[in-house]
């Protein structure tokens, strides 16, 4: 390990070279996709309603990323999307979660912020089925596959149903049982890996029969 990351990621020859940071950063960039004619509301409304006061973010026209603690930025993420949800709407969230990137940098972060999620009273009165998938990719580590295997044992005790599909596992459940699983699949991943990459993406609403 050498500034978080695995000491393979940081060769002298490779573009990153020379970056990496000890600090306690997580991160998570996002698209948010509201199928529906008056999207540019729901996105630009959800934004404005969240409360980011705990994470550093930035959007632009691809996406938007929150930096920080972790606690921090899954109640940020969950926030946006609880706020961008609506009952009749079909709208789907893809993003990931990373940490220990060896490209990452000190910068644009904020580590400062205690307590409670300034989200967390907005995600308490939120209740609705979400279907997610996700794909978890433990990085610097020979046995990632029993990383892999562990979060999906996490999945099945949460109750969440996991199966697996291709290039991907598949869980579903309230929407505070979801996040609150990938929250702990960040947080276990933070203590076995030097880097990892959770890639995800949550539905709601979807007009698909099965």
């Amino acid at each position: 390990m050498e500034n978080n990351t695995c000491c393979g990621c940081s060769r002298p020859d490779l573009p990153w070279a020379g970056r990496g940071t000890n600090l306690d950063i997580s991160g998570c960039r996002f698209s948010l996709y509201p199928m529906d004619s008056n999207f540019v509301p729901i996105i630009l409304g959800a934004l404005d309603k969240t409360d980011t006061s705990a994470v550093w973010s930035q959007s632009d026209a691809l996406s938007t990323v929150y930096r920080g603690r972790l606690p921090y930025v899954v109640d940020a993420v969950e926030g946006l999307f609880v706020n961008a949800w609506q009952p009749t709407v079909h709208m789907a969230l893809e993003g990931q979660f990373s940490k220990g990137c060896p490209g990452d940098t000190d910068g644009d972060s904020l580590l400062t912020r205690e307590g409670p999620g300034p989200n967390a009273q907005t995600i308490a009165g939120a209740h609705f089925p979400v279907l997610c998938k996700l794909a978890l990719y433990p990085m610097g580590v020979s046995d990632y596959i029993d990383r892999i295997a562990e979060v999906w044992h996490m999945a099945e005790d949460a109750g969440l149903n996991p199966t697996s599909v291709h290039y991907a596992t598949r869980i579903s459940g309230d929407v505070q049982a979801v996040f609150d699983y990938l929250h702990a699949v960040c947080r276990h991943m933070e203590q076995t890996v030097p880097h990892y990459i959770l890639h995800f993406t949550l539905s709601v609403n979807s007009p698909t029969a099965e």
